[in-house]
């Protein structure tokens, strides 16, 4: 009698668990594709690196590659276009992703932040939005 309790028991726990097994061999991976919410917290990290890393103060003594280097480093299936605006509204510097093409139809993010240069007050100002997907 015990021996068949034993082997009763052993049977439930196999069958458990082989249905749980089958349970999550049926659970499909779907890739999860960033949302708007990872591509504005790119925005705001790049302006934060331009900003802590001098990158802003070498673009308004004219070094554009300054800028441009922390774009390129950015993710590839994102863009940010990163414009230095005056205080009269005039664009000082800008750079963006070589390789992006125009956003057109596309969500937008877009964050600024004020920054002081030698007394003078600017707009760091970025744009970014996902690579389109070739047809």
């Amino acid at each position: 009698m015990r021996g068949l309790l034993i082997t009763l028991d052993s049977l439930f726990a196999l069958s458990v668990f082989v249905f749980v097994m089958i349970l999550l061999a049926g659970q499909a991976y779907t890739a999860r594709t960033p949302g708007n919410v990872y591509l504005k917290q790119l925005t705001l990290d790049a302006l934060t690196v331009l900003e802590k890393t001098g990158r802003v103060d070498a673009a308004l003594l004219n070094d554009t590659d300054a800028m441009q280097d922390v774009i390129e480093a950015t993710p590839d299936s994102a863009c940010i276009r990163v414009t230095l605006i005056n205080a009269s509204g005039n664009a000082v510097a800008a750079a963006a992703r070589a390789d992006c093409t125009d956003n057109l139809g596309l969500d937008l993010q877009v964050a600024s932040m004020p920054v002081m240069h030698r007394g003078s007050e600017y707009i760091l100002r970025a744009e970014s939005w996902f690579r389109k997907e070739p047809d």
